[in-house]
């Protein structure tokens, strides 16, 4: 009878242990604190001492980076973001928007390193291109999405010897481009008064100041029409205030103003489609 209560005694002893075991693996405790915590847990990239040029071709590709998970308490779901900097202090830098997961495969891509590159070089036209090969630096900035605020990481810096970029990969403000509203105001031609010039916002375009008659028929396109045509699908008629989708088909229709106009035209490109706002001068 007592071997037969010692062995059940020593049973429940078996499953308490390995309850307590299966509790503390189901509810892990997320290690916390205030501010960031420097650490070093990003790896020396392979690439470090290979010459790199980023052009518009490779602008896909990417560097790739490793590394350890911080001490977040136990192998937590991770966020990892990369930081550039041209100098090893970091005093100026920028974080890449693009998240990684997987320790072996951060890999941000060509181009968005040469968008920061370019900022921080203070490149404002393709003239200041191509940029001379330099030293870039990077870190990670690594934390637990759901607890954000209280387990940021940043890393130990590494670099890149020889970096470069020999186009424009950042958005820059104000350049004139290759894209004119055409129509009976200007005999379907493009002169510099019709033309375009990047906005504010990636992907948008804006005439500040044009006039165009009600019932006048133009359209947005290129120098040349075969590069690029917009205009109206079913319905040509623009509501100056009003956002108007435009149709990049084969030829599309021409577009007419429902009253005079004067004011802004901005032109936005979202989705692989572009829209038109004609903004009438308050």
């Amino acid at each position: 009878m007592k071997k037969i209560f010692l062995t059940f005694a020593m049973a429940a002893v078996a499953l308490g242990f390995s309850s307590c075991n299966e509790t503390w693996d189901d509810n892990p405790v997320l290690n916390t604190h205030e501010g960031e915590i420097t650490a070093d847990f990003l790896n020396i990239p392979a690439m470090q001492n290979q010459s790199i040029m980023i052009t518009n071709s490779n602008k896909d590709g990417h560097f790739n980076l490793t590394c350890s998970q911080p001490d977040f308490g136990y192998a937590a779901v991770a966020t990892y973001k990369v930081q550039v900097s041209l100098t090893e202090d970091f005093t100026e830098f920028e974080e890449i928007a693009q998240a990684f997961y997987d320790c072996a495969q951060i890999n941000p891509l060509n181009g968005d390193v040469a968008a920061v590159v370019e900022k921080l070089s203070g490149v404002k036209t393709e003239d200041d291109l191509p940029l001379p090969y330099q030293k870039v630096y990077m870190r990670l900035h690594a934390y637990v999405a759901q607890s954000a605020s209280n387990t940021n990481y940043i890393s130990n810096v590494v670099h890149f010897n020889s970096v470069s970029a020999d186009y424009l990969a950042i958005w820059v403000a104000d350049v004139p481009v290759n894209i004119y509203v055409r129509g009976g105001m200007n005999d379907w031609g493009s002169p510099a008064e019709w033309q375009f010039k990047t906005g504010t916002e990636e992907n948008t375009w804006v005439i500040d100041n044009c006039t165009i008659a009600a019932g006048t028929e133009f359209k947005i396109a290129a120098s040349i029409w075969e590069t690029l045509n917009l205009g109206a699908g079913s319905n040509g008629n623009i509501v100056p205030g009003e956002s108007f989708a435009l149709d990049g088909g084969d030829n599309p229709g021409n577009i007419t103003m429902t009253e005079d106009f004067t004011g802004k035209v901005v032109l936005t490109l979202e989705a692989g489609n572009y829209s038109v706002v004609f903004d009438p001068v308050k």
